[in-house]
C-alpha cells in the first residue's frame, strides 16, 4: 500500500484547489493468524486534512470493488475551521487467511446501501436491550450484567471481588449509559463500586451480525490502604451445561461436567490443569455446552496478564480475572487495571470451532492507513511519510529493534521481591518475562538498586514508549508494533497514573516516574516534571477512539498547568511544554497553550540558548521550547531556538548525545536552513536503536521528532494555532546484565 510521493503532491495540490476530487482514504486489513474472516468488526481512527470533511455522516466505507460495506463514523477531533481532523470509523471487513483486503473511506453517496445485519438498542425498564441479528440480550442495571434472551439463556453475573479487607459483589451499578451507538457497533457503559472504595467501569460492545459481546472491565482503587490485596475477581456466566472444553497449549481439552474442570495461569510459565502442572501455557478460552446454548469466554493476553483462571461446571463458566489466591495481586492506591474479555453465545448447531473463534477474537482485524496519507493529512504530529528524508533507512532498523525489544521482554529476568529497602531484602523472588496483570505493556529495570525508586523498578514507559510504538505502527504497519502499542497505552493510562491520592490532591492525574511495582507508596520519589508524557495516549485515542486514553492525557495536562513553579532542571521545563502542546493540539483548550508559554518564558529566563549550558537535558528543553513556539509563534522563543540550533550545528561533534538534536527537524522546517537538516539527518543515521525499553523509546522519539519535521507535508500545519506537529525526546545507557542472584547496582537518567 505504499503510495508514490507524486500521489501525495497531487493530494496537496487538490487541497489548495478546494478539494475537487472525491475523498479516497486507502485502508489495508491484514489477517494475522491464518483464519479466514467474514464480516468481522474493524475500528480505526482516520486522519483527514483541514477543510475536507464536515462530519462523520458524510463518510462511508467501500470494498475493493467500490461496494458499500456496513459502517458508521463519528468525529473524534476537529480542525480550527470546524472540519473533521480525526474520524472514528467502524466497519465490517472480510479477509482470507493471512491475506490483506483493501478498503477505502469515501465521501458522497454510495452507489447502493450496504446489506447486512445492524445493531439495534432499545431502552428497557430493567436496562438496555441489544439485538445484533445473531444475539438478543439485555444489559441490566441491577442483577446480571448480561442476560442472553435466546432459548436456553445464559446469564453473566456481576463481578465478585475477594481481597484482604474487601469482599463482595459489585455494590450496585450507579449508572448505565450508551457511550457509542451505531449500526455496526454499540457500546454501553456501566459504573459501580465494590465495598465503597474500588470503582468499576464495564464497557460492553455489541457488533452487527455477531453473537459476541466484548467486555472491557476497569477496576480502580480509591482506597486509603497502601495496597488492596486481591485474591479473586470472579465473573460468573450461569447456565445449564453438560460438557466443558478448555484451551491449553493449542489443543482443545474436552470434559464431561460430572465435576468442575479448570485451567489457571499463575505466572509466565506452564499453566495448571485441574491443579496439576502442564507443559504448556493456557490458550485463554473456555467453552460450556448446554442442550440449547453454547457459551465461549475468550480472554485476551491470558498468559501475559497472569494470574488468571477459567473453570467450567454444570451450572457455570467462571472467569477469574485476578486469581491471586495464595499469592494475591497488590493493587496500589490510585492504580487501575483494564481487562478485555469476549463472551460468545451460540446455538449448538451453529457454534464455531472454539480454538479458531478464540484466535480471531484475541487477534482482531486492524485497518492500516497508508502512511503517506497520514503524513500528508498533517493530523498526526511527527508521522513519517515513506518518501521523507532518512525514512527508508530508519524503518527497517526500528522494526528490528522493536522485535528485539519484545523478545527481550519475553525473556527478561527480574526481582519481584519486597519493594524497599533494597539493602534489607532477605531474599529475591525471581520472575521471567515482563508479564503480570499489572506489568503487561511495560518494561523493567533489571538489576536496578536505588533508595528512592526501589529495587528492579519498572520503567513506567518513560520517554513515552507508547508514542514510539504508535508512530512505528503508523509508519511501518507491523502488527507486532500495533499489539505492543495497545498494551502499552492501556498499561500506562491505568497502572502508571495516580487516579487517587488521599492527602495529596495535587498528585491526582499525574503519572508515576519509574519505580518499583509501578506505584509503590513506599518509594521516596513521588512526582517528577522531568518524567511526564502524554502524546502516546493522545495517539492511542486518535487511532482507537478509546475515550479513557484522552481523559487520562487531559488529567496529566491539568496537573502540569498548576505545577510550573516546581520546574528546575532543563527537562523539568521541557517535558511539560511537550505534553501541554500535545494536549492543546488535541483539544484546542487555551489554558494548555498559556501554560506551555509560561513554562517557556520561565525556562529561557534561566537557561542560556546553547547546548553547552547543561548536559543532554538541554536537548529536551530545546524541544519543549520548539513545541511551545509551534503553538504560540512567539518571536522570543524562535530567537532562543535559533541561537541554540546554531551553537549545536557549529560543533556537532562536541554534543554527541542524540537528544541534543531533538529540535533540529523543527528548526529546518521553520527556517528552511539546510544546516539544521543535515546535522539532524546525520544524527539519526548514526544513532543506535536499543532493544531495552528505555533505549528504544529514547532513540525512537529522537528519530521521529527529527525526521518528522523534514518530510513532505511537514510545513507548518493549520492546527489549533499550531504551526507544526508537537515534539519528542530521547537516550540513556543500556542496563547492565545481572546474574539471577547478584543484581548489579545501577542508576538511570
Amino acid at each position: 500500500m505504499r503510495a508514490h510521493p507524486v500521489l501525495w503532491a497531487a493530494l496537496l495540490l487538490c487541497a489548495s484547489r478546494g478539494w475537487a476530487e472525491p475523498l479516497r482514504v486507502p485502508l489495508g486489513v491484514a489477517e494475522p493468524v491464518g483464519i479466514a474472516r467474514t464480516a468481522e468488526p474493524v475500528t480505526t481512527g482516520v486522519p483527514l486534512p483541514a477543510g475536507r470533511v464536515r462530519g462523520g455522516d458524510a463518510l462511508w466505507v467501500a470494498d475493493r470493488e467500490g461496494r458499500a460495506v456496513p459502517s458508521q463514523a463519528r468525529v473524534l477531533e476537529r480542525w480550527p475551521d470546524g472540519t473533521a481532523r480525526w474520524v472514528l470509523v467502524d466497519f465490517l471487513a472480510s479477509a482470507g487467511a493471512r491475506e490483506t483486503a483493501t478498503y477505502s473511506v469515501r465521501d458522497g453517496r454510495p452507489p447502493a446501501p450496504p446489506r447486512g445485519a445492524t445493531v439495534r438498542t432499545t431502552p428497557d425498564p430493567a436496562g438496555q436491550r441489544i439485538a445484533t441479528g445473531a444475539l438478543d440480550a439485555l444489559v441490566a442495571r441491577d442483577g446480571a450484567l448480561v442476560r442472553d434472551l435466546q432459548p436456553g439463556a445464559a446469564q453473566v453475573g456481576r463481578p465478585t471481588l475477594t481481597a484482604d479487607d474487601v469482599t463482595g459483589q459489585d455494590a450496585g451499578n450507579s449508572r448505565l449509559s450508551v457511550e457509542t451507538q451505531g449500526p455496526v457497533r454499540t457500546e454501553l457503559l456501566l459504573t459501580g463500586r465494590h465495598a465503597g472504595d474500588l470503582v468499576s467501569e464495564v464497557r460492553l460492545a455489541a457488533f452487527a451480525g455477531s453473537p459476541a459481546i466484548r467486555m472491557q472491565l476497569t477496576l480502580t482503587s480509591l482506597s486509603d490502604r497502601p495496597y488492596t490485596r486481591i485474591r479473586s475477581l470472579l465473573l460468573p456466566i450461569g447456565g445449564a451445561f453438560a460438557t466443558g472444553v478448555l484451551g491449553l497449549g493449542g489443543a482443545a481439552r474436552r470434559f464431561p461436567l460430572d465435576e468442575p474442570h479448570g485451567v489457571e495461569q499463575l505466572d509466565a510459565g506452564p499453566a495448571r490443569l485441574d491443579g496439576t502442572p502442564a507443559d504448556v501455557v493456557g490458550d485463554g478460552w473456555a467453552r460450556a455446552i448446554g442442550e440449547r446454548v453454547v457459551v465461549t469466554a475468550v480472554r485476551r493476553w491470558f498468559a501475559e496478564e497472569w494470574p488468571q483462571r477459567m473453570t467450567v461446571s454444570r451450572t457455570s463458566l467462571d472467569v477469574d480475572l485476578l486469581a491471586g489466591r495464595e499469592d494475591p495481586v497488590e493493587l496500589g492506591i490510585g492504580a487501575a487495571k483494564t481487562f478485555e474479555l469476549w463472551l460468545v453465545f451460540e446455538q449448538p448447531d451453529v457454534a464455531r470451532d472454539p480454538a479458531a473463534l478464540a484466535a480471531s477474537l484475541q487477534h482482531p482485524l486492524v485497518a492500516r492507513i497508508d502512511p503517506g496519507w497520514i503524513a500528508a493529512s498533517r493530523a498526526l504530529p511527527n508521522a513519517l511519510s515513506p518518501g521523507g528524508p532518512g525514512v527508508h533507512d530508519l524503518l527497517p532498523r526500528l522494526e528490528t529493534a522493536i522485535g528485539r525489544y519484545l523478545a527481550r521482554n519475553r525473556a527478561e529476568r527480574w526481582d519481584d521481591g519486597p519493594p524497599v529497602d533494597c539493602e534489607q531484602r532477605p531474599r529475591e523472588h525471581e520472575r521471567v518475562g515482563a508479564y503480570g496483570a499489572l506489568n503487561w505493556g511495560d518494561w523493567n529495570f533489571p538489576g536496578y538498586r536505588d533508595h528512592s525508586e526501589g529495587c528492579d523498578a519498572w520503567g513506567n514507559l518513560e520517554y513515552d514508549g507508547t508514542q514510539v510504538l504508535g508512530l512505528a505502527w503508523a509508519a511501518g504497519g507491523s502488527r507486532a508494533s500495533w499489539d505492543a502499542f495497545v498494551a502499552a497505552a492501556r498499561h500506562y493510562r491505568d497502572v502508571d497514573i495516580v487516579h487517587y491520592a488521599p492527602g495529596h490532591d495535587e498528585w491526582k492525574g499525574m503519572n508515576h516516574p519509574h519505580k518499583v511495582k509501578h506505584f509503590a507508596i513506599e518509594s521516596k520519589n513521588k512526582l517528577d516534571l522531568g518524567h511526564t508524557w502524554l502524546e502516546g495516549l493522545v495517539t492511542h485515542y486518535r487511532l482507537t477512539g478509546e475515550a479513557r486514553s484522552l481523559e487520562v492525557a487531559r488529567g496529566i495536562a491539568d496537573v502540569l498547568v498548576r505545577r510550573r513553579a516546581k520546574a528546575g532542571n532543563p527537562r523539568q521545563y521541557g517535558w511539560p511544554m511537550i505534553a501541554l502542546a500535545a494536549a492543546y493540539d488535541a483539544t484546542g483548550e487555551a489554558r494548555y497553550r498559556e501554560a506551555a508559554l509560561s513554562y517557556a518564558d520561565a525556562a529561557i529566563a534561566v537557561h542560556q540558548p546553547t547546548p553547552a549550558s547543561g548536559d543532554w537535558k538541554m536537548g529536551i528543553l530545546a524541544d519543549g521550547i520548539a513545541a511551545a513556539h509551534a503553538i504560540t509563534r512567539e518571536a522570543r522563543l524562535r530567537e532562543w531556538l535559533v541561537r541554540y540550533g546554531d551553537a549545536l550545528v557549529a560543533e556537532p561533534a562536541r554534543f554527541e548525545d542524540p537528544r541534543y538534536a531533538l529540535p533540529l527537524g523543527y528548526l529546518a522546517q521553520l527556517t528552511g536552513q539546510a544546516r539544521y537538516r543535515d546535522v539532524g539527518l546525520a544524527t539519526v543515521d548514526d544513532m543506535p536503536i536499543g532493544d531495552w525499553g528505555k533505549t528504544l523509546a529514547v532513540s525512537g522519539r529522537t528519530a521521529f521528532r527529527v525526521l518528522g519535521g523534514l518530510g513532505p507535508g511537514s510545513a507548518p500545519a493549520a492546527t489549533r494555532g499550531r504551526a507544526a506537529p508537537p515534539p519528542a525526546s530521547a537516550p540513556a545507557p543500556r542496563p547492565r546484565s545481572r546474574s539471577p542472584r547478584a543484581p548489579a547496582r545501577r542508576k538511570a537518567n
